[in-house]
Formats: C-alpha cells, structure tokens, sequence
C-alpha cells in the first residue's frame, strides 16, 4: 500500500505487505547512522547496524544484518517442475546473449557489508547458516562467502566483479566438501540419480562486454569427487547376468541402481572449451573412464565413456587398469539433444590390440558372472539373441532415460 501512495506500485505477491522499522537514528554533519536497528518483513526478522556518509568523494556505506530464516520464494515468481521425459523431448536449442553487461553502477559508492542468515530456502533448497562479506571499492566488488551449510557439508567461495576497466571482468571461485549429492541435486532441479557424498572444486575467471563474450573467454579449473554412492535407474553388474533385465525391462530399471567406491574427474577450461580426461568410476565389477570435451560458446558435448567389465572385487583404490572388456559410449550433439551411442568399433579394436588379454578377461568373466558376458556382447551384436527372438535392446534411449540432458 506505501509503494502505491508513492506512486511505485509493486506487482501482486505472497510477500511485501506488513514492515516494521525501529532503530536509534543520529545525524552528525555528512554522516547518517541507523543503530540498534530490528527489521520485520513478511515473515522475515533481523537486526543491524547502517552508517552513510556522504563527506567524501562517493558514498560509503557500512551496513550489517543478521536475519533468521530467509524464505525467498514469496518474492520469486511461481514455477512449475516439469515433466523431465517429456522436457527432454520438447526442449529447443538456446543461445548466449548479446545484451551488453554494464558494471558502471559499481562505481557509484563504497561499501563494506556484512550479511550472516541462519537458514535459507530458495524454491526446494534448503542452506543453513551463512556468512557473506561484501565489500566495494571504486568500481571493484569482492563477495567472500566466509560460511556456508548446505545438506551436511560446507561451501566457501568468492566472487570478484570488476568493473574498473572498459572490459567488465569476474573471477569466481567455489569449493563444497561433504555435501551430500542426492538431497541437494534432488531439491535443486528434481534428479534423483545420483546419490554419494561430494567434493566439487571450481576456480574460473572471464572478461567480456556481454554473456556471449564472457563464455568464450572464460578459463579456469576445477575437480569433482562423490564417494561412496550410486547412479540410479540401471544396474551395470546386472548387465553382464542378463542383458534382458538390465536394458529391456523398465520397471526392473527403476529399481536398479550400480554402486560405487568414487567418481571422479578433473576439467580445464581454456576460451570456453571444457575438456576432461580423467573421469573413472571405481565399482567391484566395472572401472569406467571417461575424456572429452564441452564447447560451451557453441553447447556442443563430444565425450567418450569406457566403462569396462572387470574380473576383480575392488572398489574403492582398486586397480583402474585391471583387465577387462570395454564397450565405449559415444556422448555427442548439442546440449539440448545429446545422442548415446555404443562404439563397437572401438571396443573390436581394443580387444585386437591385445587379443591374448582381451581371452583372458572372457575367461575370467564368464567363471566369475556365470557366463553372462557372452550374452552381452551377443546381445550387442546381434538383434534379439537375448531375449528369444525379441527386439534389439536400445541401449542409446536406456542410457538417455537414465542420464537425461
């Protein structure tokens, strides 16, 4: 109702109705002080302290709030999860924008802020305590992000904005260690097929006059390491005793799920381009590696997984070059209609590179998986010869249902 009689009237909401403001106002020449201040929004309640001068050259502010709970989602716009399968099908390309980013606003005060919140809740995902210090100065921003709980684990970070130069530049750098995937990933964007405790790692910096630019310039690192978890929807060891229910029978494959000791992976990023080449996954029955690249300026993926069947009962610091037979995944196309494709030429080609090797993993296999090796790979080779004269697994839709885009 203020914002209407102020002629600013707000767009109708869950949020913004009652507030309340008390605190000890003092006013000494160019400098405004507002102490002992307690704020009351919607359901929103905090304390703090807010000092202004004016006296210098620009403003300089020095603020701190520390709120309770706050629930953002009265002020954010209603969404609707949808569907994922049939997203996937109706999902168009996208592109980066050409907008021109302005920092020049940056340089219109000085500030040092301090913001410390006991929970959050954006949408369905949950943070606990944080701690965020931000401090301005002359067109340059830095966010350090001292705290940060989120689903059993930590975040720290920092974000520096720059706007300083003719060419707005940002430096970003993140880690999260224990963060437990499946609850975070689930909240986040509604997939639940992964599950473990993680560590991700990123250090990445851009400049560029618009989002277009940024992305092709943006360099950087980072790592990835979930431990002791699993990939829901498919059952790898399952595979190699009976193709049929791993790759034909949906309803088996909900309730299927391959665990593993680590997955892991390092990636660099150099104008744009995002390559990895140390992806494995460690389970008692598989080792799977993985190296390709991500052309983030054009959303392209050209990836190739090796998951390869292994005679050896080591999980987790077990031997990633134990023999074995490796039927390769081509991961390929745009972002928004990825292909899955099994590379049998690749795999015909590993196993005549060290054919002695390849007969002896066979023979390991079909001891230690009572012989359901060979129905795998007839099964991949020939059209129903698992199944009793039934259709092809398809393998290239199993693998895009479980991974999606």
């Amino acid at each position: 109702g203020l914002a209407e009689w102020a002629g600013q009237p707000l767009a109708p909401g869950g949020g913004l109705e009652p507030l309340a403001i008390k605190g000890k106002v003092t006013l000494a020449g160019a400098k405004i002080s507002f102490k002992q201040a307690e704020l009351a929004l919607d359901a929103i309640r905090g304390k703090g302290n807010l000092v202004i001068d004016t006296g210098g050259a620009k403003p300089y502010v020095k603020a701190r709030l520390d709120l309770e709970t706050l629930d953002l989602n009265p002020y954010l716009p209603a969404t609707e999860r949808p569907d994922q399968s049939a997203a996937a099908e109706k999902r168009e390309p996208a592109d980066w924008s050409d907008e021109p980013i302005d920092f020049s606003g940056l340089k219109v005060a000085n500030a040092d802020l301090t913001l410390t919140v006991a929970a959050i809740r954006i949408q369905q995902v949950k943070i606990g305590r944080s701690a965020l210090v931000v401090r301005l100065k002359d067109g340059l921003l830095t966010a350090n992000l001292k705290q940060l709980n989120l689903y059993g684990g930590t975040c720290k970070g920092r974000v520096v904005l720059n706007g300083r130069g003719k060419v707005p530049a940002v430096k970003k750098s993140f880690t999260l260690e224990g963060v437990q995937v499946e609850p975070l990933l689930t909240d986040a964007v509604d997939f639940t097929r992964l599950s473990g405790t993680g560590r991700i790692r990123i250090d990445v910096t851009t400049r560029g006059r618009s989002e277009r630019a940024m992305v092709k310039a943006l360099k950087g690192d980072g790592e990835i390491t979930f431990t002791d978890g699993a990939i829901k929807g498919i059952n790898l060891a399952a595979m190699v005793r009976n193709v049929s229910s791993a790759f034909l029978d949906s309803g088996a494959r909900e309730a299927q799920q391959t665990d593993f000791a680590e997955l892991s992976g390092t990636f660099q990023i150099a104008k744009g381009m995002v390559r990895n080449s140390d992806l494995k996954m460690l389970n008692p029955l598989l080792r799977l590696s993985g190296a390709g690249t991500s052309d983030l300026p054009a959303r392209q993926v050209n990836y190739r997984i090796e998951p390869k069947v292994v005679a050896n009962l080591k999980g987790q610091g077990g031997d990633g070059a134990a023999r074995g037979i490796t039927v390769p995944v081509i991961v390929e196309g745009p972002w928004h209609d990825l292909s899955y494709k099994p590379d049998l030429a690749g795999m015909l080609k590993d196993a005549l590179t060290d054919p002695t090797k390849a007969l002896g993993t066979v023979k390991d296999l079909q001891e230690g998986a009572g012989g359901g090796l060979g129905k795998l790979l007839e099964s991949l080779i020939k059209p129903g010869a698992d199944s009793g004269g039934a259709a092809k697994p398809d393998i290239g839709s199993t693998l895009k249902k479980l991974l999606g885009n």
